[in-house]
Order: structure tokens, then sequence, then C-alpha cells
């Protein structure tokens, strides 16, 4: 209720910015940092001593919401929709005042809620793009955006700090997904699970050179594990 009655204390003076200013005058108020009361907060990732890190996230309709009190005028359309392997892809177009920018989602194929998923990352990720909530995503690209040295490898290995693909053509190809699950079985390790600790997200959502990171992250642990590994099989 009480979040419901911040977005309305507002609706008068925002539907007066849509009616007199113009689009650089509702981008600033897409801008503003989000009311602490419209955050939820999440499981991320694991530091390297076990601990479970929350990351800050807002939902949907709440996104949603503040384009409808923002620019009522707003319209969105699904651009595409695509199938790679057991991960579906959703491409999201918003419009405000003639002004075009999209997202794309990623969900498990073969449920419905992972296509509802991609399709509601797809809008977040348009969204942002306009401003929305765009301090959450400096907020956990802070919080993810480190390098992580190993020390069975002789070098750092740094995971990308915004480890999501923006495009089709930046999604981790079939390739990098055999060499990711290939080296994940034969280290018995989970690879969806891995990504998760290292960059908060599926293996099916990685761009090309997040991909990248984490096989080099695979390939830098220690031999001698392989061995005890296969030793103890």
């Amino acid at each position: 209720m009480r979040n419901d009655m911040n977005l309305a204390d507002d609706a008068k003076q925002i539907e007066a910015i849509d009616n007199v200013l113009g689009f650089p005058s509702k981008l600033k108020v897409l801008r503003k940092d989000l009311s602490p009361n419209l955050v939820k907060k999440r499981e991320g990732w694991r530091d390297r001593n076990g601990n479970v890190q929350m990351v800050d996230y807002v939902e949907w309709h709440t996104v949603a919401d503040i384009l409808d009190l923002t620019a009522p005028s707003w319209t969105h359309e699904i651009k595409d929709i695509k199938q790679i392997a057991k991960i579906i892809t959703v491409t999201v177009a918003i419009t405000i005042d003639g002004i075009t920018r999209q997202g794309i989602g990623t969900g498990f194929a073969e449920s419905e809620s992972g296509i509802k998923k991609a399709e509601h990352d797809a809008l977040k990720r348009a969204a942002v793009k306009f401003g929305v909530a765009r301090n959450l995503y400096r907020k956990k690209e802070s919080q993810t955006g480190r390098a992580v040295t190993f020390s069975s490898s002789k070098h750092v290995n740094a995971f990308p700090a915004d480890p999501l693909a923006k495009s089709l053509s930046d999604m981790v190809t079939a390739k990098q997904l055999g060499m990711i699950k290939a080296l994940s079985n034969e280290l018995r390790l989970n690879a969806d699970e891995e990504s998760k600790t290292h960059m908060n997200c599926g293996i099916g959502e990685l761009s090309k050179s997040a991909a990248s990171s984490l096989i080099t992250h695979l390939q830098d642990i220690k031999p001698t594990r392989r061995t005890q590994i296969r030793r103890a099989g």
C-alpha cells in the first residue's frame, strides 16, 4: 500500500511533466534514483568464503508503473523471440515520444515461467536504457565487477562487471556452451551454479566475452584436483 501511495503522490506532478515538458524532462525524471520502498532484495552471489551476498532489484510491474506515471503514452512491443538450445531469448522495444530503445531477456524455453522471465527481463533492460532503475545496475556492477585471483593460476582472471549479453549476436555461442559443460562435467561442477557464483547469471545469459572468462576460470582450476577426482571416481 505504501509503495502505491508513493507512486500516486507523484502522479499529478508527473502527469503535468508529461503534458507540458518534452522528452529530455521525462528522461530526467526516469533517471532519478528509485525510492527504497520500491527496491527488493534477493540472493545474488557467494563470495570466496561462501557467504551469500544480497543484491537489489526492481520488479517488472514496478518498472511499468513508473513508465505509466512518467510517460503515459509509452508503448512496448516484442520484436524478436528466438530459441538457442534450451534457452529462449526475447527482445522487447519500448518507445517514448517516438524514441525507441530495446532490451533482451533470457529464460529456459521448457517452462512457461522461463518464457515470462525472459519477457520481463527484456522489458526492464529496455527501460533501464531510458534511465529507470539505472542506479541499481550501477550498484550491482560495483558489487560484482571484481577481479578474482585463483591460487592455481599464474594470472588474474577478471570476470566482467556486466556479463549479460546485450544482443543476440553477443550471446554465448553453442561451442562455448559445449566447452563450459564439458569442463564442468570433468570437474564435477554445476556449470550454471558456477556462473551464478561469479557473475550472478546462468550460462545461457552470458555474453561471448563473459563465457570466455568462465572457460578460463574452469581451465585454471588445479590439474591435481582433476586427477584427484578421477581417482576418487
